[in-house]
């Protein structure tokens, strides 16, 4: 039970890597505060915690909506007290020719992937900060790190995330708080199938490996995660 205790807000946690890290989590102690959009998926996962015996919050949340992020936070804070990590995956893919990608796909794009981690990373830091501890992992992308063709807009704005992890680590390392991306290639999501239907998925990484990933981050001392960018793939 390395996370007894813990509290750890995590978005994106009705599915795919949010939701494979939520129950990694909460079977190793944490109280784990989950938010995203459709209630009732919320709730099937919450029921899974609790019939394991952890604790769960679903707080259904549009984390391109500032005003529900700040309620998402307050909600976590009420129920425990606390937020002592927090995990940003919520995540839109996107393939296909850059000069195709219409105005909306590109707004989308960066709603979910950057707009929505920047409110979450910024709501919870003034706790943080009172705490004098915490831990930010944002999940990004192995194209954050490196432009991969019929990717371009889904690359620049990960590459936006891998930026805003960097300079937080900076800006809030004076602090206590940790601040990490995660950067992995291809997951076998429903979402990445749907993107990639006709890709060899025998080498693709399982939402689990992902969430092994921020396992680590999470409990290990800080002088063993001093890289700010975890790259898997």
């Amino acid at each position: 039970m390395k996370l007894r205790d813990q509290v750890v807000v995590i978005t994106g946690a009705s599915e795919g890597i949010g939701k494979a890290t939520a129950l990694m989590l909460a079977e190793q102690g944490a109280r784990v505060v989950l938010a995203a959009r459709t209630r009732a998926n919320l709730e099937s996962v919450a029921d899974t915690i609790a019939r394991a015996g952890g604790q769960a919050l679903p707080v259904p949340t549009d984390v391109t909506d500032s005003r529900q992020v700040t309620a998402l936070v307050e909600a976590a804070i009420r129920a425990y007290g606390q937020v002592d990590i927090l995990v940003c995956s919520v995540g839109r893919g996107l393939r296909k020719p850059f000069i195709e990608t219409t105005d909306e796909e590109w707004a989308q794009l960066v709603a979910e992937n950057l707009t929505g981690t920047v409110y979450c990373c910024r709501a919870v830091l003034p706790r943080m900060r009172l705490q004098h501890r915490g831990l930010i992992v944002n999940i990004a992308s192995r194209s954050g790190r490196a432009g991969e063709a019929l990717l371009a807009a889904y690359s620049a704005v990960k590459h936006g995330v891998v930026g805003l992890t960097k300079a937080l680590a900076a800006e809030e390392g004076a602090s206590g708080i940790r601040v990490n991306a995660i950067c992995p290639g291809p997951v076998a999501t429903e979402r990445m199938r749907k993107i990639l239907p006709n890709a060899d998925q025998t080498t693709w990484l399982t939402p689990e490996d992902v969430a092994q990933a921020v396992l680590f981050l999470a409990t290990s001392p800080g002088h063993l995660a001093q890289a700010k960018v975890l790259d898997l793939f």
